[in-house]
């Protein structure tokens, strides 16, 4: 790492733990790369039933007929505690397992990850993150803390939204062992996957650094690792017989961390001739966030993005776009970037060749 930069935001993410009041910055930390276990990572929890939880040590959370499935309005089966009111999506839909061993698994895993949480909180080395809920006040952090200091020397990060109507206020101690800070938005209770995830890296960046005694570290602005595909239009013409048609060169994995996220993305532009079932951008076959071209969007330049962790066990891996078919036609694509990142910079215009293209 060069001197006088952050961690990467993989690296920094790991050192959070969610205690609610939902999914959403676990969702974060997916995104950035961290797929680390915990117990309430991706739980709704109320602040009331949280305290309790901790006031009896979550002796009951998983005991006896404690958890339950029942199914979402999503179509995805929910596990539900009696006695604390979490709740968390199992991931799996609705007839696609047996109940009664799923239910069997989920008590498993609740009693492994009870067990490591207590103990975490008994070494204190992560920070805590409490995402406010509509229901949080000062007092029931407050209350909270009094929970989270039973068990050790916890640090809890309080996490608000400070809304569209005036700039976020800076990151701050509150107290010994809180520290509050501020994004603009959370992502709707029902959307939860539309989070804007800038605000959240940037406040993980500054609360990693406030906890360590150090300055605000900037991050460094990802390289483009395609640099020859990052400026010049060009021009594919996908395989009409084929299933699909992949276009993008190998990329070598060998320098590249394959802890981080790598973000590819470029801007793609559809004639009105061009006839095919998809185009997408791809890292390998796999992907964490996407967006793909819209068919409906012709002669006119769109961004199309995907973000992926590297897999192991490869060398090398295919990176650009495919195109979904049998696809007749020709289409158009500039500034090509891979980059070690959640997701991909900003671009706000197409390079300068791909604008002059879209006049003829």
């Amino acid at each position: 790492m060069p001197a006088g930069a952050c961690p990467p935001i993989h690296h920094v993410l790991g050192t959070f733990e969610s205690i609610g009041d939902n999914c959403e910055f676990g969702l974060v930390q997916r995104y950035g790369g961290v797929d680390q276990l915990g117990l309430l990572k991706f739980s709704a929890s109320r602040i009331e039933n949280l305290i309790h939880a901790l006031d009896t040590d979550f002796e009951l959370y998983g005991r006896g007929d404690d958890l339950h499935l029942t199914e979402h309005s999503s179509g995805y089966l929910f596990c539900v505690s009696r006695r604390y009111g979490f709740d968390y999506n199992t991931g799996h839909r609705t007839g696609s397992v047996d109940p009664d061993s799923l239910l069997k698994k989920e008590v498993r895993k609740v009693g492994y990850l009870k067990r490591r949480f207590l103990e975490d909180l008994r070494s204190g080395e992560k920070v805590l993150v409490r995402k406010d809920g509509a229901n949080a006040t000062d007092a029931g952090i407050a209350a909270l803390m009094r929970a989270l200091r039973r068990h050790g020397p916890a640090t809890l990060l309080w996490v608000r939204a400070a809304g569209a109507s005036g700039p976020v206020p800076p990151l701050r101690w509150r107290e010994d062992g809180l520290i509050e800070g501020w994004v603009g938005d959370f992502a709707p209770y029902d959307a939860v996957v539309a989070i804007d995830l800038p605000p959240w890296f940037a406040l993980c960046r500054q609360a990693w650094a406030l906890v360590r005694g150090l300055p605000a570290l900037p991050a460094l602005p990802p390289a483009n690792l395609l640099p020859r595909f990052g400026y010049l239009a060009r021009r594919h013409r996908p395989d009409p017989d084929a299933d699909q048609t992949v276009f993008g060169p190998l990329v070598d994995l060998a320098p590249l961390d394959r802890r981080a996220v790598h973000a590819f993305s470029c801007w793609v532009r559809i004639p009105g001739g061009f006839r095919g079932e998809g185009l997408a951008a791809a890292i390998g076959d796999r992907r964490i966030r996407w967006r793909e071209a819209d068919l409906g969007q012709r002669g006119t330049w769109q961004r199309v993005f995907v973000t992926a962790t590297l897999p192991e066990g490869h060398g090398r891996l295919r990176v650009g776009l495919v195109a979904r078919g049998p696809a007749s036609g020709v289409f158009h694509t500039a500034g090509w970037r891979l980059e070690e990142a959640p997701e991909p910079s900003a671009a706000p215009h197409p390079p300068l060749p791909a604008r002059i293209l879209a006049r003829f």
